[in-house]
């Protein structure tokens, strides 16, 4: 069974998809939704209008929401359950808490070490773990 769909609203949401979460790399967008590179293409350089239904699953199960890849209504990804943003929100804030504690930690060593100077860490130690902890923080 096709889907004829207006090739435009197909054709600018998988160019939307390639471009925003799949940065502009087809394999990397065949690898995560299972759609067969060649379709992926043929949709965004508009030779493909309709879509079977086989490829709609495809997307589908990769969580995209099939009612905005077909008609634009909507948000281009479903989100199942609350509990999946509130995990992912509580993961950033630990992740920036700690990256907080880790910069807080690296003035407090630079301070330490450069108002006593008694302090004594070998110096490639010292260079290595505070270059460490710099670029954790970048």
């Amino acid at each position: 069974m096709l889907e004829k769909k207006s090739g435009s609203i197909l054709q600018d949401n998988v160019r939307y998809l390639l471009e925003e979460y799949y940065e502009g790399n087809v394999s990397e967008m065949q690898r995560e939704t299972g759609v067969n590179r060649s379709v992926i293409s043929e949709i965004k350089n508009g030779g493909k209008t309709e879509v079977n239904s086989s490829t709609l699953i495809r997307f589908a199960k990769a969580g995209v929401n099939l009612n905005w890849l077909l008609t634009g209504n909507g948000r281009p990804f479903v989100v199942n359950e609350d509990s999946e943003i509130n995990t992912e929100l509580k993961e950033k804030q630990l992740l920036d808490n700690r990256m907080k504690e880790i910069k807080k930690l690296v003035g407090d060593i630079e301070d330490q070490l450069s108002e006593q100077p008694h302090l004594r860490l070998d110096p490639d130690v010292q260079t290595a773990l505070l270059e460490l902890l710099k670029k954790a923080v970048r």
